[in-house]
């Protein structure tokens, strides 16, 4: 049988380190990193709380996330898609937090179901979202979970997303590739994360929680964030997993192909976050696809 082709095109270069080789089915869910975001999950919607900066990143997220879906599935010339352009695309948000994300995707028409491990955070979503009249079957949902058991219950998605996600898991290299086990065939994976720079270590560590206290101390793990490098290198990994986890999908012709990866950068002058094309230093999102 033909081996799985991975296609992959090289993103700008960045600081390189071992990626783990474990592949397996293992939990990647880091109980500490659980626990500490649901307890600040009463705050999650706060403008002036611990997740401010989320708050004013989401629109050039969502932003990128729609352009690049619009350039995929031919959208952006479809006048009919103007106000709902992400209508008939199933959606997970993997690690959703308060919903910041999911709101707004669902918003756009996606049919989005956002996933997190932490249930306080789910109650703060969904009680957010009914007071926003979004709540509901094919519009938006959520649940208590993880990746591993949506890859479990073999649930696929049009687009899968996991926003600042991949660096407070266990095994990075494992979460990334359940994420690519649950997008069906010509859809696509969202990832955003934090370069592992002197930068970053320099604003998003020093800067941002000891310095001005954007986010609480101790938010994050420089030596977790995830260069754009080794994010390549986990696509990679993909048919090992499948092989291993014996998802059926190893005899299969299937491409992985990181399509983009774009830099996000905060204006401090104007209190906004931008895309930044080529400026990865610090924090940046990646679209993948699958077919």
């Amino acid at each position: 049988t033909p081996r799985p082709t991975m296609r992959i095109r090289r993103p700008a270069r960045a600081a390189t380190r071992l990626l783990s080789s474990s592949v397996n089915a293992s939990s990647t869910v880091n109980e500490e990193e659980v626990n500490k975001f649901g307890k600040l999950a009463k705050k999650w919607w706060d403008p002036d709380g611990p997740q401010a900066m989320l708050h004013l990143m989401n629109p050039a997220r969502i932003g990128y996330i729609r352009h690049r879906l619009g350039l995929q599935f031919g959208m952006v010339a479809d006048p009919a898609s103007a106000s709902s352009p992400l209508r008939g695309l199933s959606i997970v948000d993997i690690g959703c937090g308060g919903g910041f994300a999911s709101e707004a995707l669902a918003k756009l028409g996606g049919d989005v179901l956002g996933v997190d491990p932490a249930e306080e955070s789910i109650e703060v979503a969904k009680a957010h979202a009914e007071d926003q009249g979004l709540l509901g079957e094919g519009r938006l949902d959520y649940q208590v979970g993880t990746a591993e058991v949506l890859a479990e219950n073999k649930a696929m998605f049009d687009v899968v997303c996991t926003l600042d996600t991949i660096e407070h898991v266990n095994d990075p290299t494992n979460f990334l590739c359940l994420c690519l086990s649950l997008i069906k065939p010509g859809g696509a994976l969202f990832v955003s994360s934090l370069n592992r720079t002197n930068l970053s270590y320099a604003l998003a560590i020093v800067g941002a929680e000891y310095v001005i206290g954007f986010v609480p101390r101790g938010t994050h793990d420089w030596n977790k964030f995830v260069t754009p490098e080794e994010l390549e290198s986990m696509v990679s990994h993909y048919e090992d997993y499948q092989v291993l986890n014996s998802l059926g999908g190893a005899s299969e012709e299937n491409t992985m192909v990181v399509e983009d990866v774009t830099g996000i950068k905060y204006d401090p002058f104007r209190m906004r976050w931008g895309l930044a094309p080529g400026d990865l230093e610090v924090n940046y999102i990646a679209h993948i696809t699958k077919s």
